[in-house]
């Protein structure tokens, strides 16, 4: 089984004045600028929010909210997919309670679910918006460097798909959700809850890469 440790990301920690609960210490030995991670993780996991967002948004025109349930049956793993192979990374959407079973978190991802779950917790529902932040978290082995952020219901549109069965669920879409997905396990949840997490493994080779790049560029523009 691999062995990962997580590098702590000291300045989000002083921002946020809310300790993280996982207290892995990181070797420090290890040469990780924290800053471009997190910088190259939020754009790949915003471009993937915004692709998803704006053709579910455009399915729900089309077909209204059963329309947009079988578009995401069929498109959400191929959206992913190509954006992994854009960015050449791989990505991915991880849930404790799942729709597709291809997106159940595995231990490393439940790791940060469960980290998470449990700051939302100690935080309460009184928690004021600087602590409602959940801080990404990074994780390297030898062989890759793990990005993970979490992903909140935010939306009011979210619970007609993950909401209350029978009461923000319809009755037509709900046995849609049962016919296409006999396992599933992602409704009941709230506005303010963690729905998952997105997972952004970039190879060992991918900053590296990037650097040389950004020189060959720079000399390619020197007069």
């Amino acid at each position: 089984m691999k062995r990962y440790i997580l590098i702590p990301i000291i300045l989000l920690l002083l921002a946020g004045c809310t300790p993280q609960h996982d207290e892995t210490i990181a070797d420090r030995s290890v040469p990780v600028d924290t800053t471009t991670i997190i910088k190259d993780g939020r754009t790949i996991t915003r471009d993937a929010f915004q692709s998803l967002s704006s053709k579910l948004g455009q399915a729900v025109q089309e077909g209204g909210i059963s329309y947009a349930l079988q578009f995401c049956n069929v498109e959400a793993l191929p959206i992913t997919d190509s954006l992994s192979a854009h960015h050449s990374v791989e990505l991915r959407r991880a849930s404790h309670r799942p729709r597709n079973p291809a997106n159940r978190a595995d231990s490393l991802e439940m790791k940060t679910i469960r980290s998470y779950l449990s700051q939302l917790e100690d935080q309460g529902p009184g928690r004021d918006e600087d602590q409602k932040e959940l801080k990404p978290r990074i994780y390297k082995d030898k062989e890759q460097i793990i990005y993970h952020a979490p992903i909140m219901i935010n939306k009011g549109l979210c619970l007609n798909c993950h909401g209350s069965e029978g009461a923000q669920i319809q009755e037509k879409n709900l046995e849609l959700i049962r016919q296409l997905y006999p396992d599933d396990e992602a409704t009941g949840f709230e506005i303010g809850e963690l729905r998952g997490i997105w997972s952004v493994e970039f190879p060992e080779t991918y900053f590296e890469n990037k650097k040389t790049e950004t020189r060959e560029g720079t000399r390619a523009e020197e007069p």
